[in-house]
């Protein structure tokens, strides 16, 4: 085996190496079976942008096309302050699928959602932890099992540069989780 440059010669082949540089970004769209493939397409190919650019890199952005003609968007990297979203994901979506619980939960987080102060009025840490109480109190209220670890993760990974960002990500994270749960739940 030889090394140089970012390749190395391995059984007379030679590969090329990515390092410890290597990112993986990605896009994926949840469309109705009817909608046009080339507009899908299209979708996928600016996800897949939305996904290098406002993830930065190593992220992954998923836009979900309503049969109605709406869209939802999610954005985030792979991984933040280390958990992972689509882990969060899909176990928020199990949770909301449950029989017991309402998935209204994320039409109530996103109406109060615009009466929230600043991030930099309160502090980060205290803004996350009014996240938390929130959303916990919200989920509890709907029948969401364990609200609080689904709060607390949600909370975490919200960017708090302004309101709008962190509610923008909190508010379209339940979306997505709240549709993918309505289409398996049935």
């Amino acid at each position: 085996k030889k090394q140089g440059n970012g390749f190395v010669l391995h059984q007379d082949r030679l590969l090329r190496l990515m390092g410890d540089k290597a990112t993986a970004s990605i896009g994926a769209v949840i469309a109705h079976h009817q909608a046009p493939l080339g507009a899908v397409i299209r979708e996928l190919r600016v996800a897949e942008k939305r996904a290098k650019n406002e993830g930065g890199r190593d992220a992954f952005s998923i836009t979900v096309i309503k049969r109605s003609g709406g869209a939802l968007y999610l954005t985030s990297k792979w991984s933040r302050d280390g958990d992972s979203p689509m882990i969060c994901l899909r176990e928020l979506s199990a949770a909301l699928k449950d029989d017991q619980a309402s998935r209204r939960a994320a039409f109530h987080i996103h109406a109060w959602s615009t009466d929230l102060p600043e991030p930099s009025q309160l502090g980060d840490e205290q803004y996350r932890e009014m996240l938390c109480r929130l959303m916990s109190y919200q989920f509890e209220r709907q029948k969401i099992g364990l609200p609080e670890t689904h709060a607390r993760r949600l909370a975490e990974m919200a960017p708090l540069t302004s309101r709008e960002e962190a509610m923008g990500f909190i508010n379209n994270f339940l979306s997505v989780a709240e549709f993918l749960a309505r289409t398996t739940r049935a």
